[in-house]
């Protein structure tokens, strides 16, 4: 090789590019063979540059990605950025992690010093007991009296037999004291009135404690809406008709406010009242009210028509005796 005398040409024997191009030439080496003239260079200890690439076909540089701990570094300062791969796709679906272990609790070698506490079930709220409107104590009572019948068939009463025979008076038959008896029935006109929608509970819970007292068979209940005469019944609605009195010798209890908590207490329905009141007489039975509501509130016919009481805690037997009487 030729060697040259430029004090700025670097040490001797430097290969230059007039020493490439006499080794393709004397080769053959076709210039577009990129993969042949990079080994030529490397054997002449030369670093070919790549090949530049045409403007239309150009693309932008990329910029090297920052230096981290892990980028391997081959120059004095310069970090080789790493290739990053393309991603090729997502799964379908993402799996979830599980664990791989739970870690416990040290063992301190202390216990609960009480059982642990059952778990509430869910269960529906029972309903409050029920409170009578009637004193509780004296309720059966009460009941018995408003609903009783008087009748001479206890015990011969030997006062009355001893005054007869000594005024000489001929004997019919002897004379008897006084008993109050539950033989002739019961009947219980109930109003479902929007007035009396309070009362409803209180109403079948007296009906019930009729029926244990006067016994089923001895009892009828019929429901009626303000007044009974043109529809009352003993089931639904719908099969109601005219009022019938229950058989001679029965008791009447009606179970109403007769339109005063609607202010329906007018003349039509004091005709109705008077005219049902009226049917119970002729039929030799007895009726009686009990009003949930105090004296003078009472509409001023009704005392009138029947025997009222005030259905409440202030009813006792005194009460019912002095009404009845």
């Amino acid at each position: 090789m030729e060697q040259r005398d430029d004090p700025q040409a670097g040490r001797r024997g430097e290969n230059w590019i007039a020493d490439m191009a006499r080794v393709v030439t004397a080769l053959g080496i076709s210039p577009s063979d990129h993969e042949t003239l990079s080994r030529v260079a490397g054997l002449l200890g030369m670093e070919r540059a790549a090949p530049v690439r045409s403007a239309a076909r150009e693309e932008p540089a990329r910029r090297p990605a920052p230096a981290t701990a892990g980028t391997p570094v081959t120059g004095p300062g310069k970090p080789t950025a790493p290739r990053l791969r393309e991603p090729t796709g997502f799964p379908d679906e993402l799996q979830i992690l599980k664990p791989i272990g739970m870690q416990q609790a040290p063992n301190t070698g202390r216990g609960w010093s009480e059982p642990a506490l059952a778990e509430q079930q869910s269960r529906k709220p029972e309903p409050l007991p029920h409170q009578p409107l009637l004193p509780p104590a004296s309720e059966s009572a009460t009941l018995h009296l408003l609903l009783s019948r008087v009748v001479h068939e206890g015990p011969v009463d030997v006062d009355a037999l001893l005054d007869t025979v000594c005024r000489g008076d001929a004997l019919s038959q002897l004379p008897r004291e006084p008993v109050r008896t539950l033989r002739f029935g019961v009947q219980v006109l109930v109003d479902l009135n929007v007035g009396m929608q309070p009362f409803h509970r209180d109403q079948a819970e007296l009906v019930r404690r009729i029926g244990a007292l006067a016994g089923e068979h001895n009892c009828s209940t019929r429901y009626f809406s303000q007044s009974p005469l043109q529809r009352s019944g003993a089931r639904a609605g719908w099969s109601w008709k005219a009022y019938e009195p229950p058989p001679p010798g029965a008791r009447v209890l009606v179970l109403s406010d007769f339109g005063m908590n609607t202010g329906g207490a007018t003349a039509e329905l004091q005709g109705e009242w008077r005219r049902t009141v009226q049917l119970i007489r002729w039929a030799s039975c007895r009726p009686l009210a009990l009003v949930p509501a105090p004296p003078e509130l009472w509409p001023h016919w009704l005392p009138a028509l029947m025997p009222v009481l005030s259905w409440d805690r202030y009813t006792t037997t005194a009460r019912v005796h002095s009404a009845l009487s």
